[in-house]
């Protein structure tokens, strides 16, 4: 594995850098907060137009997952024919809810949205509902009930999910489910940081000899996560901590390398995402497991919008998928030899 000391430069690149459209082959930025961008210059429909128009009003291109699920997104858009309309809300409720109102004046056929955190947001979701077109939440919850259909790989059950690897990895350690444990979780009040917890809380509070001793906020940045895992290192001294839950790969390939540096080796992972640095760290030894949170969810819900358009959606309001769990005995299915430690196995 290519050792990545310097990640959050690099997703400061990323961050800054060309996004890649779909839709006539063209490179185009990421519409800046407040700003709409659709694939078609103009939102005429005429010959050769695009079957519908689809609005996406994105939380934000923060991370290297959603950069990918953008894209994956704007590919399947493309494949299927579909205009789609985006903003980029740089994880602001009020710019996400000032967004969605300025993308419904543009006639949408449906609209795609991942709410920045879970209560906040809610006025815009419900305005899009009121509108009286399909409202597809992904890849973060909300609270409001109006909303068409949820599509996604709930952060409930990938958080209970990694919460049972730790168990088992303490289990294995141990002899017995005990042991202590930190956790590096992602933005405060957001849906996957409620979700995790919840799902990580239904688990150990059957095992009151596993203890989460700390626990801090990373908001999905590796600079912060190694910060992190240093005053971590400086507080507890060798032996006193058993292992590290995460909710993001990227934060948790850069505590790695500060666990690395530190010859605390006794340190071990479980995460709640699939880059390719955390398949190979479980392929070494270094992390126990993890769980898949595809970035594919987007074209999943692109998928579910068509079909509600078009009167095919399923009947159940929420579309929740199993968690993927990755450990030791399936990694090679997703580990990328010759890939990067960034790049996203699923």
């Amino acid at each position: 594995m290519k050792k990545k000391r310097f990640i959050s430069v690099l997703l400061t690149g990323i961050m800054a850098g060309m996004l890649i459209l779909g839709g006539c082959g063209k490179k185009e930025d990421a519409p800046a907060s407040g700003e709409t961008k659709g694939q078609e210059e103009s939102g005429d429909k005429e010959d050769g137009a695009k079957k519908y128009k689809i609005g996406f009003a994105n939380a934000s291109v923060s991370n290297s997952w959603r950069v990918k699920m953008r894209d994956m997104l704007m590919e399947k858009a493309d494949e299927l024919g579909v205009e789609i309309v985006e903003t980029n809300a740089n994880d602001d409720a009020n710019t996400m809810n000032s967004n969605i109102e300025t993308m419904l004046q543009q006639d949408l056929d449906a609209i795609l949205i991942t709410p920045c955190v879970e209560d906040a947001c809610n006025p815009g979701i419900e305005a899009a509902y009121a509108a009286g077109i399909p409202v597809i939440i992904f890849d973060r919850t909300c609270t409001t009930e109006d909303y068409t259909h949820f599509v996604g790989w709930p952060d409930v059950n990938n958080g209970e999910a990694c919460a049972q690897m730790i168990v088992d990895y303490l289990t294995e350690k141990n002899g017995e489910p005990k042991g202590n444990i930190v956790a590096l979780d992602s933005i405060a009040g957001s849906g996957t940081d409620n979700g995790q917890k919840e799902g990580q809380n239904k688990v150990f509070e059957k095992y009151p000899d596993v203890k989460i001793i700390d626990r801090q906020y990373s908001d999905f940045e590796a600079q912060k996560g190694m910060s992190i895992m240093e005053d971590w290192l400086s507080k507890y001294d060798k032996g006193e901590i058993d292992a590290v839950i995460s909710q993001d790969g990227i934060v948790t390939l850069a505590a790695y390398e500060v666990v690395k540096d530190a010859d605390r080796s006794e340190i071990v992972f479980v995460n709640a995402d699939g880059v390719n640095g955390v398949c190979q760290m479980i392929k070494d030894g270094a992390a126990y497991g993890l769980t898949q949170f595809p970035c594919a969810v987007s074209q999943a819900a692109l998928e579910l919008a068509i079909q509600s358009i078009e009167g095919s959606d399923p009947s159940e309001k929420d579309v929740a998928k199993d968690a993927i769990k990755v450990t030791a005995e399936n990694v090679d299915e997703y580990l990328i030899p010759d890939g990067d430690a960034e790049d996203w196995t699923y």
